[in-house]
């Protein structure tokens, strides 16, 4: 199933709901417009549901998500929830019309019947069962598969002194040692198709606890440890190795990505933009990524875009789903993708339609 509209709020901001999103999306926006957040956001909700750890764990969010079926057109459902000071306030869960779950701060109806789930739990947390509830099943199995990666916080310094956690929770060291003998032919031969002229990539052991990854360039004698690169060629490394993970794995719904494309040049961004839009693609997982590369989104089909825009505490998304008419008269100028987020082409549409 794949997630077709998200809304999130919480204390000081909210989402108001981004919506008619595909198999493969980017989030695009000025800085400061909402794109970590929405990242985020969809990582909290997901981990609050795989019951990790997660943001504001005394705060208070709601979150509401939609999902279709790609074969099958009458197939919806629909999932909601409330938390306030780590206890569930609301919760539903709908299915092709027909309410499952239903919940609030009195009573939990599951399938009609009551029940008296933990205050801190959700019903699709406590009441698994393939058999009797896959529709539950099915929504808790798409929680688990949601990984999040951020590319500007793959760095050196995290490389040598971070774990694994909320953004990132795959180590470099897991990733490169997970890849088989013709994985790495491939992630060497995508690094070199990158202007990186690498020769090989293994683990080493630095002690008895800490693994690093060494990267042997052509015409030089040494191997280079992991921290010892530039930030663009560790993230474009990391990247390559997780796309080929994810083919042997547990599996993965949906790769939420943050400043895809961040700190490198355009041939770069471009060609690691179109190799992670393509891989996702091909197996079939819900790619959400969020840039404002102006390499990278001349590649990527402005119907894919999801563009944030944020008027105080409140985002909001323009999409060629909400606004046909301005995505159909910017194909007729002619000028770049970018250009659509870099003018004032949006601005003066929507000044012109209000009239």
């Amino acid at each position: 199933m794949i997630l077709s509209s998200f809304s999130y709020k919480t204390l000081g901001w909210e989402l108001t709901e981004i919506n008619a999103l595909k198999l493969t999306t980017l989030l695009v926006g000025k800085n400061a417009a909402g794109k970590t957040r929405t990242i985020r956001a969809l990582q909290n909700v997901t981990s609050y549901m795989r019951m990790e750890s997660f943001l504001f764990q005394e705060g208070y969010f709601k979150a509401k998500m939609q999902f279709i079926s790609p074969e099958d057109a009458s197939w919806g459902l629909t999932y909601l929830y409330e938390i306030e000071k780590g206890e569930v306030k609301v919760e539903q869960l709908t299915v092709c019309g027909r309410t499952l779950v239903k919940r609030d701060a009195q009573k939990a109806l599951l399938n009609g019947d009551v029940i008296n789930p933990p205050k801190d739990k959700l019903v699709v947390q406590v009441r698994r069962d393939k058999e009797e509830y896959p529709d539950v099943e099915a929504l808790m199995e798409w929680a688990e598969g949601v990984i999040a990666i951020s590319c500007s916080d793959i760095n050196p310094y995290t490389i040598l002194n971070g774990r694994p956690g909320y953004i990132n929770p795959v180590p470099f060291s897991e990733l490169v040692g997970s890849l088989t003998k013709d994985d790495k032919k491939k992630v060497i031969g995508e690094a070199k198709r990158l202007g990186y002229d690498i020769t090989d990539i293994a683990l080493v052991n630095a002690n008895s606890e800490i693994k690093l990854v060494a990267v042997k360039e052509r015409n030089i004698q040494n191997g280079i440890l992991d921290f010892q690169l530039s930030s663009g060629m560790i993230r474009v490394l990391y990247i390559l190795c997780f796309l080929n993970n994810i083919k042997h794995g547990r599996a993965h719904s949906m790769l939420l990505i943050d400043d895809l494309g961040e700190g490198l040049d355009y041939s770069r961004a471009i060609h690691l933009g179109k190799k992670v839009f393509d891989v996702c693609e091909q197996e079939n997982m819900q790619l959400i990524a969020s840039s404002n590369d102006s390499f990278l989104m001349d590649v990527v089909d402005i119907a894919k875009w999801q563009i944030v825009r944020r008027k105080n505490s409140k985002l909001s998304v323009i999409n060629h789903t909400n606004m046909p008419e301005l995505f159909d008269e910017f194909r007729m100028t002619g000028l770049s993708n970018f250009d659509l987020f870099s003018s004032d082409f949006i601005d003066n549409f929507i000044a012109r339609s209000a009239k």
